[in-house]
């Protein structure tokens, strides 16, 4: 009996996966069988609308739109049953239709020229831009400083600011179209600034200052953008408002022909000593590359800071800086230039406008 049961379960594991196989084949025998029949319906369809024979083209298709088309084919069997809806004068049906289309293919322009001017006036009674684009971006920026006013111990000192190294920046974005070429942004994200002060005192010596500022950002924009094919050039006008996270200093003091030992130390936070908020201004100039459902962007951005950095009555409060490095900031406007990448996904939601 045993032996009976071990054959029995060698034999049903040995078929078991003929059996799925077959199954598999017949499956998709059925689906390519089918969907030949409906690529031949669609033919058929398309001659009678040829020939103006035109009533009972959406009972033709009904039971291929749902399953049995291509994607290119689908489209054409949407165009074809929303055509002939209209010939009968069936508007509701045809709106209906026309939705459905519109979900299935929200990014579908129509052909001026081959397109009926019925289906066109139909067409232009629904919203068919994004309601919402998200996405993500990252890039660099490079700080330029703006003296307002010098607070330089030695009147013969030269200082300098100086991006140094770049810096960067990153975040998610949001747009909202408002109009065909307009839209709302707005792209918080995380900002890194990295600059250089540098003092020399008459060849003696000569102080340099590395300056990292982390903040968050907010910036909203409109933008301007002007298609052309896949290719879709824009402009941007914004404010942006920052808030300081943290800021530290990296000073060292070197002396000319070494005539003494150089001044360094650890990293001397720097965060009381600066204003937590801050408002720019910006300008941007980019370029979008569209693919479907979404779109690729580079961007290059202006921000002019508003607001003096330093909290002036922080100004002394450091003894090590003020004593040990002879330094005292400057009253300044954090300015800087922006680099960014990224990519958008497009969210749209048809329906007829009211």
């Amino acid at each position: 009996m045993a032996a009976q049961n071990k054959n029995t379960s060698t034999i049903s594991r040995f078929y078991m996966p003929v059996v799925m196989l077959m199954l598999i084949f017949i499956t998709l025998s059925v689906d390519v069988f089918g969907q030949q029949q409906c690529t031949q319906k669609l033919k058929a369809a398309e001659q009678a609308y040829d020939e103006g024979r035109i009533e009972n083209i959406p009972e033709m298709l009904a039971g291929c739109i749902d399953r049995g088309f291509t994607r290119e084919e689908k489209i054409r069997a949407y165009k074809l049953v929303i055509n002939a809806h209209l010939f009968n004068q069936d508007l509701n049906q045809a709106s209906q239709k026309m939705l459905e289309f519109l979900r299935f293919n929200p990014e579908y322009v129509p052909n001026k020229n081959n397109e009926p001017a019925e289906f066109l006036s139909l067409y232009k009674k629904f919203e068919t831009l994004p309601y919402l684009s998200l996405g993500v971006y990252g890039g660099i920026n490079f700080s330029n400083i703006a003296v307002i006013k010098p607070y330089t111990i030695s009147s013969t000192s030269k200082t300098t600011y100086e991006h140094h190294a770049p810096g960067f920046q990153f975040g998610l974005k949001f747009s909202k179209p408002v109009y065909k070429n307009i839209e709302l942004n707005a792209e918080p994200g995380f900002l890194r600034h990295t600059f250089r002060y540098t003092e020399e005192s008459l060849d003696f010596s000569k102080l340099t200052i590395t300056e990292n500022q982390d903040q968050i950002f907010l910036p909203i924009s409109g933008s301007f953008v002007y298609p052309i094919k896949q290719w879709h050039p824009f402009i941007s006008l914004g404010l942006s408002a920052e808030y300081l996270i943290n800021a530290t200093a990296t000073p060292e003091r070197t002396y000319a022909q070494n005539t003494q030992q150089p001044v360094s130390g650890t990293d001397i936070e720097l965060t009381d000593m600066r204003q937590k908020f801050n408002i720019s201004l910006f300008a941007e100039i980019g370029l979008k590359y569209k693919i479907p459902r979404g779109y690729f962007f580079l961007s290059g951005r202006y921000y002019h800071g508003l607001m003096n950095q330093v909290n002036e009555d922080k100004r002394y409060s450091n003894a090590e800086l003020n004593y040990i490095y002879y330094y005292i900031d400057d009253d300044r406007r954090l300015n800087n230039y922006a680099i960014s990448v990224g990519y958008m996904y497009m969210l749209y939601k048809p329906k007829r406008k009211k």
